[in-house]
């Protein structure tokens, strides 16, 4: 009833290794979906080729939930969207979705989502043997953490390599207020008791600003708007994937993918965080920190003035390639 239809999965594995499925929960099925999250987050760290999942809102208090799984080769995501275990937790949504929604359909994830919130990293490290006793105490404390206000999703990745044998887990709240509210929680507390300390070792940070090197603020003023840190960044990082694809693609074409994606990023980031954003910043700054009494005023032609740059920026760029 719910299953991702074959030719459509088949023709996704072949094209992307991250997928994004959009679910629309019914008013009143909040608390099933949550346990669901759990589940479906439990099943899909033990596949095969797991590299991370992140179930997150549209937006604060959505009733759209996106829920983004990546696996390391577009063939093991195959594998993890045709297995048994997917489909039935696919089919478990089904109440909690209503029947007029129509079937689940995957498409092709984006390369990154950002929210407005705050946001707690916890890094665990799990001995070896212990993986599933982990992820089922893991699982206990994201069906927890998911009933409480402000909750605002949560990503979970595996262990990168050898050298860097940690989970990492990202849980976001719409305010430090209603982070707070759960790291200081009773069920919080009693679930890190119920931990065994030989199963892992972990510790946490938080971050409230998402690209808080690119926007650097004074101690007592508040950082942008997440929303408008990610449209600036955009704006400068388009410019210069495209260049790259023109340019720097063909001569990289013989050179092993890793090493191609890894000078490719490099260039961007380097260009990003100097001198692009700095000038996208002198020359916007007026936007993302306006003064309170002409912010409808400011906020309007910001947002006009972005939209004309990025329509610039796409028509110079289908004229030249």
């Amino acid at each position: 009833m719910t299953a991702v239809p074959a030719t459509a999965a088949a023709k996704l594995t072949s094209l992307a290794t991250a997928i994004m499925t959009k679910v629309i929960v019914l008013e009143g099925c909040e608390a099933p979906f949550a346990a669901w999250q759990s589940g479906f987050t439990h099943a899909a760290t033990a596949a095969p080729g797991f590299v991370s999942l992140e179930i997150i809102p549209a937006f604060a208090g959505a009733v759209e939930w996106r829920i983004i799984q990546r696996f390391q080769t577009a063939e093991l995501l195959g594998q993890w969207q045709d297995s048994p275990a997917r489909r039935q937790f696919l089919t478990d949504l089904g109440p909690l979705r209503g029947g007029a929604q129509g079937d689940l359909l995957d498409e092709v994830a984006p390369d990154f989502h950002s929210l407005s919130c705050v946001t707690e990293v916890i890094t665990t490290e799990v001995e070896a043997g212990r993986e599933a006793s982990f992820q089922t105490w893991a699982e206990s404390v994201q069906a927890a953490q998911s009933r409480f206000p402000g909750y605002m999703g949560t990503l979970v990745q595996a262990p990168l390599s050898a050298d860097i044998p940690y989970w990492t887990t990202l849980v976001r709240y719409s305010t430090p207020e209603q982070l707070e509210a759960w790291l200081a929680s009773p069920e919080r507390r009693a679930l890190l008791e119920r931990s065994d300390p030989l199963v892992s070792h972990w510790k946490s940070q938080r971050l409230s600003n998402p690209f808080g090197g690119w926007f650097p603020t004074e101690p007592d003023q508040p950082p942008p708007a997440a929303w408008k840190q990610t449209c600036l960044v955009l704006l400068v990082l388009f410019p210069v994937v495209m260049l790259e694809i023109r340019f720097l693609s063909p001569l990289l074409t013989h050179a092993p993918m890793a090493i191609a994606t890894f000078i490719g990023n490099a260039i961007s980031v380097s260009l990003v965080s100097w001198p692009l954003m700095k000038l996208a910043i002198f020359l916007l700054g007026w936007w993302l920190t306006p003064d309170p009494k002409h912010r409808p005023r400011v906020e309007m032609l910001g947002i006009a003035s972005l939209a004309a740059l990025y329509v610039a920026e796409i028509v110079i760029f289908m004229l030249l390639f």
